[in-house]
């Protein structure tokens, strides 16, 4: 049987050419720049995006002319081949989340958009999270909740789902995981926002 891992970036891999198309645009985009305007990002931080995609997020971040520096990871080819046409400066590395090599103390912000449900070891992602972040750095997660009984259903028919949180299942992990002054916000009825600090 395949690992979630390889489920995931055959799988996203065969859909990357639909991705930015308008059905997933709209579900997508509007979320992902109610974060950005919660968020307000300070400008010159270091910001990774994990899980990134076709890189909507590092657009978004790259046209608000911030001087920024923007990082990319993502576990599938195709996602990243559009990235990088899309972005002009952000750097972009094929590596799991669950692998992530980046320095301690390197980012003032980490993303990840619409991806928490299928890493494969929450354990290693929030523990690398943690470490990448800068002392007083911001974890931001967006992803969908449908309630605790909708999400055991998700779980089951997502093709690489691991498991989806409830607001409350999220504000439990960040909190397992040291982080600070946690926060959400619902950006649609079914799309919630948590963010932490370091």
């Amino acid at each position: 049987m395949k690992n979630l891992e390889q489920i995931n970036k055959e799988f996203f891999d065969k859909i990357a050419k639909y991705y930015d198309k308008r059905i997933f645009k709209r579900l997508l985009l509007n979320p992902v720049k109610k974060a950005v305007e919660f968020v307000n990002v300070k400008k010159k931080s270091k910001i990774l995006d994990a899980g990134c995609g076709t890189g909507n997020l590092l657009k978004i971040l790259e046209d608000e002319n911030k001087g920024l520096e923007l990082y990319g990871v993502d576990i599938s080819k195709e996602m990243l081949k559009i990235a990088r046409k899309k972005l002009k400066n952000a750097k972009i590395r094929l590596e799991a989340v669950e692998k992530l090599s980046f320095k301690k103390d390197y980012f003032d912000y980490v993303f990840s958009i619409d991806a928490f449900q299928l890493f494969y070891d929450y354990d290693l992602v929030m523990r690398n999270f943690y470490r990448i972040l800068k002392k007083g750095g911001y974890l931001v997660v967006v992803d969908y909740s449908f309630g605790i009984f909708l999400n055991k259903i998700f779980n089951k028919i997502g093709p690489g789902n691991n498991e989806m949180h409830t607001a409350l299942g999220f504000k439990e992990l960040f909190k397992k995981y040291k982080f600070k002054y946690i926060k959400q916000k619902w950006l649609g009825l079914f799309i919630i926002l948590t963010i932490g600090r370091k």
